[in-house]
């Protein structure tokens, strides 16, 4: 299983200055699982729904495609340039 990652760095440049930006993403996790415990109720309602369907595994697997779409964003690069300023953010 994939870790997620646990910085970002965001440089932006503009015509006469830039700054540099780190962001901890590691401490928007314990935000994600009080988000997550909190909308708890909401995903067990939508799975009892689904279930005469036989959907409700399809739900839950969404959520889990969620997180391994997140934690498939180490090592990711952007990098936009215009004629005036320069936009690079970079996943560690």
């Amino acid at each position: 299983m994939n870790r997620p990652p646990t910085w970002m760095h965001i440089r932006i440049q503009g015509e006469r200055r830039g700054f540099g930006l780190w962001l901890p993403l590691f401490l928007l996790l314990p935000l994600a699982l009080v988000v997550l415990i909190i909308l708890s109720p909401l995903i067990l309602i939508s799975v009892l729904i689904l279930l005469p369907g036989g959907r409700a595994l399809w739900a839950l697997r969404v959520l889990r495609a969620a997180f391994g779409v997140f934690c498939s964003l180490r090592g990711i690069r952007i990098d936009i340039q215009s004629r005036y300023q320069s936009v690079y953010i970079s996943v560690v």
